[in-house]
């Protein structure tokens, strides 16, 4: 009800004129996410990253769209599997599919994220950055729900989206189970382990009976500031690995 109560006093004008030249509107996209085609639901999630959070960049629209996405993890259409990959993609690699849910929660983890490494990151207004602050107990309220869900991937994905959402009003008698919850989440091969051993770290709790997260190997082809570059598909760090989606602009002419 709180998500939902925010939600209604959003200011969907701004939202309107975020990133025209990216994607299409934000709230197209969020109607989209619930779309009856899976296929478009896929591609919204995509969409709605370009739009809202372009190369992790935070706009008038990030806050909103973030509490559209809280309010809608609930709804059963969010639990069909849907793939964001481009076409041409799908022809390398192959269709990788995913609960629609597990993306909206690690988009809201990402997103939550980046808003953990000041003052050189993340990009945005600082205006725009406050406002996903300031509703970061609605999201977490949103996301609790999650950790009980009956579909491990679910309860991986909020796991990792909640924990970037804790605020010093997070009441104080959720965080042994989340520290429990998290040593778990470390202890297993997902993509959410070296996130959690990170959090781990930065709590004081032991990790050293867990693996070591890859290191960066030497990139040839640096200049002499960027010695160094993650080899492989992506970044161990990350809360998630998601191919990226197609876009609406790909079939234009």
């Amino acid at each position: 009800m709180k998500v939902r109560a925010l939600l209604l006093r959003t200011d969907w004008n701004a939202v309107e004129h975020c990133c025209p030249n990216v994607a299409p509107t934000t709230p197209v996209i969020l109607r989209q996410l619930l779309d009856d085609d899976p296929r478009v639901r896929g591609t919204a999630v995509r969409e709605l990253s370009e739009a809202v959070t372009h190369q992790g960049t935070f706009y008038s629209a990030t806050a909103p769209a973030a509490l559209f996405v809280a309010a809608v993890l609930g709804d059963p259409r969010t639990v069909a599997r849907v793939t964001p990959q481009r076409p041409w993609e799908i022809e390398l690699h192959g269709e990788k599919l995913s609960s629609l849910r597990v993306l909206l929660l690690d988009w809201l983890g990402d997103t939550a994220q980046n808003t953990n490494h000041p003052p050189e990151w993340p990009p945005g207004a600082q205006e725009d950055i406050d406002a996903f602050l300031t509703i970061r107990p609605a999201l977490y309220d949103a996301v609790h729900p999650f950790l009980s869900d009956g579909e491990q991937e679910v309860r991986d994905a909020a796991l990792c989206a909640i924990l970037p959402l804790l605020t010093d009003s997070t009441p104080t008698r959720h965080v042994p189970a989340l520290t429990n919850a998290v040593h778990q989440l470390a202890a297993r091969d997902t993509p959410y382990r070296w996130y959690a051993v990170d959090r781990l770290v930065a709590w004081g709790q032991d990790t050293s009976h867990y693996p070591e997260p890859p290191q960066p190997g030497p990139n040839r082809f640096a200049g002499p500031v960027n010695q160094y570059t993650v080899q492989g598909d992506h970044d161990p760090w990350a809360g998630h690995v998601e191919p990226w989606p197609d876009s609406v602009y790909d079939a234009l002419p």
